[in-house]
């Protein structure tokens, strides 16, 4: 029976190998030593003998290409091991922030460079020192809450702290260098001790920034308060001498109010001369008008407000009852409202603001037969919005910033009467509510006057 040896089949190295015995030329190696034993053995059959020595030296030539390829491999992984670790370690000396490894109790095992310029001492120096001894004093016991957590949390930490450079001067304090210390559990290798690593970041601009924000922000508030006050007390003494002034005119309007009706009565006078007279009655009297709405508009503004939970549908009837009083059944007016709920607000105030605005909507439907007035609520938000609608005359919405103006009309005297007051009382006694109002037209079409009062009213529920 014929046996020939058999191999595996061959790996990639061993069909380098292969392919570069091929490619030599004989190198003529010599045959193994045997014993005389084996030589006897061998001798017998010399083609069995010359078959295996051929197949053996084939081998060794193949092991020795293997081995020599080996060594080239190892080589050139040894030269990358290398660069990597080359650049490894120029990256971690010449990183922009600072890294260190600290063992558990604290001790400094290794830094790079930025970290030894942020401690302030030569990294040779640094090994074995505790890491501590470079904080401010306030922050050791952040720190070593901080530290405690990297060993035994599972995930990374952070915290911001205080460094005081070593290399300052004894007779001086040292510049204060706050910095973000992220860390993290380096793997366990079993035969050294327990490591972390922390990246110290540089954040003292930042930290100066906000503390700079943070005192214009203060010094900003304090200003505006102090403006505020300013403005308070300038806006009282102001409202106190116009309301001065507007009383102290009542006297000598009234002289002469007095004087033109004696002279019209007592004294003949021509025609042109009684009309002029009657003019000058009559400006008094709308001098006196005026007057008499700047108090009332000054007065508005110095009253103590007194809030208290208000029922709209009570003022809204009070209002109607004394409005039909002055009407005296003279124009078909009809007024109607949905449930109103109960606001926070003062009393007085709100029925101040409510006459005004149905006094309003008289005044501009007249013409209209019949004229209606409806007023209504919705919410908006924590807010309550009152809504005084009627079918009057409108007005152009280009005028609208006109419209809440002192002394600002937007129709002719001689079409509808008033001073330009009422609706400027309104806003007054609305902000002083914390609200807001405006209005909504147009021309022919009506008007739609709306307030808000702030806080979520009470009562029946109203449409959002």
């Amino acid at each position: 029976m014929d046996e020939r040896i058999t191999s595996p089949p061959p790996s990639r190295l061993r069909q380098d190998a292969e392919q570069l015995i091929r490619n030599r030329p004989d190198t003529g190696q010599d045959a193994p030593e045997w014993t005389e034993a084996e030589l006897a053995l061998h001798l017998s059959d010399p083609e069995q003998l010359m078959a295996q020595l051929l197949q053996q030296r084939h081998e060794l030539q193949v092991h020795q290409i293997e081995l020599e390829l080996q060594n080239e491999s190892l080589a050139q992984a040894n030269l990358d091991l290398e660069q990597a670790r080359r650049q490894y370690a120029d990256l971690f000396e010449h990183a922009p922030v600072g890294y260190l490894t600290l063992d558990q109790a604290g001790m400094i095992d290794r830094c790079n460079i930025q970290a030894a310029r942020q401690l302030g001492m030569e990294r040779a120096r640094l090994r074995g020192r505790r890491f501590s001894a470079f904080l401010d004093r306030n922050d050791a016991s952040s720190f070593a809450l901080f530290l405690r957590r990297v060993f035994t949390a599972a995930q990374p930490q952070r915290v911001e702290l205080r460094l005081q450079s070593a290399t300052a001067p004894q007779a001086q304090p040292s510049p204060v260098q706050f910095v973000q210390v992220d860390g993290e559990l380096m793997p366990h290798s079993g035969s050294t001790a327990r490591l972390c690593r922390l990246t110290l970041t540089d954040i003292t601009a930042q930290h100066r920034a906000q503390e700079e924000v943070l005192r214009l922000n203060a010094s900003l508030e304090e200003r505006i308060e102090v403006r505020t006050r300013q403005l308070r007390d300038l806006n009282g003494e102001l409202e106190t001498m116009m309301y001065a002034v507007t009383h102290d005119l009542q006297a000598p309007l009234r002289q002469i109010r007095g004087l033109t009706e004696v002279l019209l009565r007592d004294l003949p006078l021509s025609e042109d001369r009684q009309r002029h007279m009657t003019y000058i009655s009559q400006s008094s009297d709308q001098m006196d008008a005026l007057l008499l709405a700047l108090q009332d508009y000054f007065r508005a503004g110095q009253q103590r407000l007194r809030t208290d939970a208000v029922d709209l549908d009570r003022v809204v009837r009070g209002v109607w009852r004394e409005r039909q009083a002055a009407l005296d059944g003279q124009r078909q007016v009809i007024l109607t409202h949905d449930p109103l709920p109960q606001v926070h607000g003062d009393a007085v105030a709100l029925q101040m603001v409510l006459a005004e605005l149905v006094g309003n909507a008289v005044k501009f439907t007249q013409g209209q037969e019949p004229a209606r007035i409806h007023i209504y609520a919705r919410t908006q938000g924590q807010e309550a919005v009152v809504c005084v609608r009627d079918n009057g005359v409108g007005f152009n919405m280009r005028q609208k910033d006109r419209l809440f103006g002192v002394f600002q009309r937007l129709h002719r005297t001689a079409e509808f009467g008033g001073v330009g007051m009422g609706l400027a009382l309104v806003r007054r006694l609305i902000h002083r509510h914390g609200g807001r109002v405006w209005a909504e037209s147009a021309p022919g079409q009506g008007a739609t006057f709306f307030f808000t009062l702030p806080g979520r009213p009470e009562g029946p529920h109203l449409s959002a």
